[in-house]
């Protein structure tokens, strides 16, 4: 059995629904093709964890911004892709402010808005009536 035909067999089982805890659950199992795909060694998940945990911190702090009279709330940390270290919760944030400052950087959280934006249109490209957005999107290279 391939992992992709555990996740649907686990779904299946549960109505439809593929919950998370059931897929850890079933992962348990040494023999379960799924089993591969996560770290068991306590330690090293839970350092794992509070990485993601670390990240979700960052991530949540926001700054309220007025232009001409309009208030917008926005990021107070930015991470950039030319900041990217490699491995998962390497990766560096920047003060929103200092890269606002910054032509070379804006264009950088620039270009990378819009590869997240193409990301999405990938994900939701089944959705025909986003279309519009999709295309665009697409204009702006």
């Amino acid at each position: 059995m391939t992992q992709i035909e555990a996740l649907k067999a686990i779904a299946e089982r549960n109505g439809g629904l593929l919950r998370p805890q059931a897929v850890v659950d079933e992962a348990r199992d040494e023999k379960s093709p799924l089993h591969s795909a996560f770290e068991w060694n306590d330690g090293v998940a839970a350092e794992k964890y509070r990485l993601d945990q670390a990240q979700r911190l960052i991530r949540s702090f926001r700054v309220v911004c007025e232009d001409n009279g309009k208030k917008t709330e926005v990021p107070m940390f930015i991470g950039l892709s030319t900041d990217r270290l490699g491995g998962r919760g390497e990766n560096p944030y920047r003060l929103a402010s200092d890269v606002a400052k910054r032509q070379d950087l804006m264009a950088v959280a620039e270009r990378d808005a819009l590869e997240q934006l193409r990301g999405l249109r990938e994900r939701y490209s089944h959705l025909r009536r986003l279309s519009d957005i999709w295309t665009a999107i697409d204009s702006h290279k």
